[in-house]
């Protein structure tokens, strides 16, 4: 055990009734506002050709379907949106009528977001695409081919499933036009315009006419024009749809407008003052544009995902995106240009790749398992995964940012967040030490104080990432960097894979001190603690629980959450039994599973093949009732 270098004392005493107001709600001294999840995006670019084979073969591959999985694999909410560039190319163009109008076959598109929607995963569908060659092969007509190229696919899909699936998707124009390796149509400052109109016409115009008030809520944004903005010499593109929308914002084609903006240095603080800077010179320069939603897509530490870092590879890059909300949520309540955020996103849903399994810019960690027949993917996750675990816990309501000093060069970023009906039935609150420093050692005692009204019978939760104990590529260096882990490294780095929990009982009484006893730890740590009223909703029953393999006697086991039982959450249980009449056996004995997967490795000597079912467990060592059973036959 460290020696004991940092006390986090919170203090939770029981509060006077709450008092409301139009835009926050008031505990004690401590005003809480709506808090949106405006953080829940991720992103990609498919590696191969860009044409409708290579994309197939990239988003159809074993090793990319098991990635999403992974992905979708975090608390319900974590994650809700992914955004794919060159996904259209899914699309297949057949041939054209007589009419010459194009005839696309939608097997591949349709297949892939069938996969999303069972996944929870909901698309931004960049219109950015050239099957068939149509759209550079008819330039002169671009005005009507994208048009019905747009009308065509929502109403493909509203043919499918139904308008209301569409719902929670995003549509947005064509990623960052101005660069010559997207801009592959050669768009020109005319046709741009005329592609983005078109765009928007499409989106209006599917579905046929919207006659009721039902129909009239299913109006699908257009975002747009994804774009770096740097100079109007070499982006004019983008520049140009924002005057056109300054001129008359009622005749502006997009509804939020989004742009890119990664940091300098790797740091949270360079992603936000970018897009300060950027949305002042926008704002300064086309002030009607001040009335518009605003969202950056690529909202990352630092250009370049492929190029390896090692700070993306442990708990500080977990820290820089906790940072980046933490700080973007304290500039939207502080109003100005970032009071219309609508949404930031991450481009972290690549696949790694050998020597770089753990320090390009990725959630998982990804092992090409080459000397197996056949081939197969292992995916181990990082502390990043589990910091966007952390932040799907946090309450509806927050407080503004707060920093308590560390010592004159550090400070801790505290974000209190509340849920409950009426009066706080549950608190979340983060507390993040600097993200970009360590790992290095820093004495710091301090006593921090939580107000807050919650009812009397309560418990309490507390989650640590920190570097080494969390931090599988610790692991993966000790044993000498290995292109093909074994089934002992792979299991070892997996159980540093979550956050540490720190269990110290539940509390059954207020106006006593609760000593959070994080003792010793190394720079950067992000820290969870959740306090839950009895009074809370129980834990639902796992839903939707999904085996697949990964290998020969190797399975991943995923399942769904259902939406605030969750919150309380202390860890999932998964059973196994080999046959009917055989004992039931807890297989996760040992291991804290806070997100809805496990993956399943017996031994040379044992099956996957059986039934499985899952459980969870709450702050108070109650558990829900379990999944429905599930039979596993491995082929």
């Amino acid at each position: 055990m460290w020696m004991l270098l940092l006390l986090l004392g919170v203090l939770l005493v029981l509060d006077a009734a709450p008092r409301h107001s139009h835009a926050h709600y008031t505990s004690g001294d401590v005003v809480y506002h709506t808090l949106p999840h405006f953080w829940t995006g991720v992103g990609f670019c498919p590696a191969g050709e860009i044409n409708h084979g290579g994309i197939s073969a990239t988003l159809e591959s074993t090793a990319m379907q098991l990635n999403l999985r992974q992905i979708a694999a975090l608390p319900v909410g974590a994650i809700t949106h992914i955004r794919i560039h060159w996904l259209l190319e899914l699309v297949e163009f057949l041939e054209y009528s007589t009419e010459g109008v194009p005839r696309y076959e939608f097997e591949k598109f349709d297949k892939f977001v069938d996969l999303l929607q069972e996944l929870h995963l909901s698309p931004v569908v960049e219109f950015m695409a050239n099957p068939g060659h149509v759209f550079t092969a008819n330039p002169e007509r671009n005005w009507f081919l994208w048009e019905h190229f747009v009308k065509t696919i929502i109403n493909h899909q509203i043919a499918r499933h139904g308008a209301a699936r569409l719902s929670n998707w995003r549509f947005e124009t064509w990623n960052e036009p101005d660069l010559r390796n997207y801009n592959r149509i050669n768009f020109t400052a005319e046709s741009y315009l005329e592609y983005v109109q078109a765009v928007r016409r499409g989106l209006s115009k599917a579905g046929g006419r919207r006659k009721s008030k039902r129909q009239q809520q299913l109006y699908r944004a257009l975002r747009g024009p994804a774009g770096l903005f740097k100079s109007e010499e070499r982006h004019p593109l983008c520049w140009q749809l924002l005057d056109v929308c300054n001129q008359e914002l009622a005749k502006c084609p997009i509804d939020i407008l989004t742009y890119h903006r990664k940091g300098l240095d790797g740091s949270a603080t360079e992603i936000l003052n970018g897009s300060l800077v950027l949305l002042s010179n926008i704002y300064q320069d086309y002030p009607q544009l001040q009335h518009l939603p605003v969202a950056n897509d690529e909202a990352d530490p630092i250009a370049g995902w492929s190029t390896p870092r090692d700070f993306q590879a442990d708990v500080r890059y977990a820290a820089t995106l906790m940072s980046t909300v933490m700080l973007h949520w304290h500039a939207k309540l502080a109003g100005g240009v970032m009071s219309q955020l609508e949404s930031i996103s991450h481009d972290n849903a690549f696949l790694s790749y050998h020597p770089y399994e753990f320090s390009q810019r990725t959630l998982l960690a990804h092992f090409r398992m080459n000397e197996t027949q056949p081939a197969h993917s292992q995916f181990v996750q990082k502390p990043v995964y589990a910091a966007l675990g952390m932040l799907a816990k946090l309450g509806t309501r927050a407080a503004d940012l707060e920093l308590v000093n560390m010592d004159s060069k550090h400070s801790v970023q505290v974000l209190r967040t509340i849920s409950g009906n009426g009066i706080a039935q549950y608190m979340a609150t983060i507390f993040l030490s600097p993200e970009q420093a360590g790992p290095q050692l820093t004495a710091y005692h301090h006593k921090y104080t939580l107000n807050m009204s919650i009812a009397n019978e309560s418990a309490f939760i507390t989650e640590l990432l920190v570097p080494y104990s969390t931090d599988p590529v610790h692991v993966w260096q000790l044993s000498g960097s290995p292109a093909y882990p074994n089934a002992t490294l792979r299991e070892a780095m997996r159980r540093t894979q979550t956050p540490r929990l720190y269990e110290t009982g539940p509390i059954w009484q207020y106006n006593s001190e609760l000593v959070v006893n994080s003792a010793s730890l190394p720079l950067p740590w992000v820290m969870l603690l959740r306090v839950c009223s009895a009074a809370w909703p129980k834990l639902k029953r796992p839903q939707q629980l999904e085996i697949v393999e990964v290998t020969h006697r190797e399975v991943f086991i995923s399942w769904s959450e259902q939406a605030r039982s969750t919150q309380c959450l202390k860890s999932y249980e998964v059973w196994f039994r080999e046959r009917a009449a055989s004992d039931w056996q807890l297989i996760s004995k040992g291991w804290h599973l806070p997100y809805p997967s496990f993956q399943y490795a017996p031994g040379l000597n044992a099956s996957v093949n059986g039934f499985y079912k899952v459980r969870g467990v709450d702050v108070f060592n109650e558990s829900s009732a379990f999944s429905q059973i599930v039979e596993y036959l491995e082929l």
